[in-house]
């Protein structure tokens, strides 16, 4: 599919994916909408759920090529230094938009699906679901996160056989493990500061009163 990378949006397809300040956002982390129809439209963390309750509920989704050269660095790097992952290290590191073009990084997505996602709001993550009834039109929720990963590392979560979700170890982010293939077994944590692009979800319909999410829906950038 075709991608374009600006310094508010990552677009894949025909999908918008929001940028601003990608830097504080971890999937699962919920706050206000700010800037709502604006072309800075980001969110404002309040909080992020426990990682406990995304696991096993995150999944891999796709994994897509960029043509860095189509994006300027000032887009690139809007939100700071570029964060990629590669082979055998767990943490992202500090890269670049020439890094990006030298090592024709990629961009990979992880996300919760709709389903899962409300029945962890209305199960589990009691301050995410009271945050949104409070916070009203503009409360939401990160459901999916872009992540930058070298070339390497990009092809073994594509062709990986196993791919699995858990709490890293410090208990403040979600480690990622793909496995099989000619790589073994890597693992990534996704964490703050390695988003590069994310999705948004809003509560479409409540119970009566506001103590049960009825129905959600997905909020990409240029939707109010």
């Amino acid at each position: 599919m075709e991608t374009k990378i600006t310094k508010n949006y990552f677009e894949f397809g025909s999908v918008k994916y929001f940028r601003g300040k990608a830097e504080n956002v971890e999937i699962g982390a919920f706050g206000e909408k700010k800037d709502p129809v604006g072309a800075e439209a980001h969110l404002e963390v309040q909080n992020k759920v426990k990682s406990d309750y995304l696991d096993k509920r995150v999944r891999f989704i796709t994994t897509t090529t960029v043509d860095w050269d189509k994006a300027t660095k000032a887009d690139v790097e809007v939100n700071g230094t570029l964060k990629f992952f590669g082979l055998n290290g767990k943490a992202a590191v500090n890269g670049s938009y020439e890094k990006a073009k030298s090592a024709n990084l990629k961009l990979t997505k992880f996300a919760i699906d709709e389903g899962p996602l409300k029945t962890m709001l209305n199960q589990d993550a009691d301050a995410a679901r009271n945050f949104l009834a409070d916070e009203g039109n503009d409360g939401r929720i990160t459901s999916e996160v872009w992540v930058a990963m070298d070339a390497q590392m990009s092809e073994h979560f594509s062709t990986s056989g196993s791919i699995s979700v858990s709490v890293s170890g410090s208990g403040s982010g979600l480690d990622i493990t793909a496995s099989g293939g000619t790589k073994g077994s890597q693992t990534i944590t996704l964490s703050k500061g390695t988003t590069f692009a994310y999705l948004l979800h809003k509560v479409k319909d409540w119970n009566k009163g506001k103590t049960v999410i009825e129905d959600l829906e997905a909020d990409y950038k240029g939707m109010s």
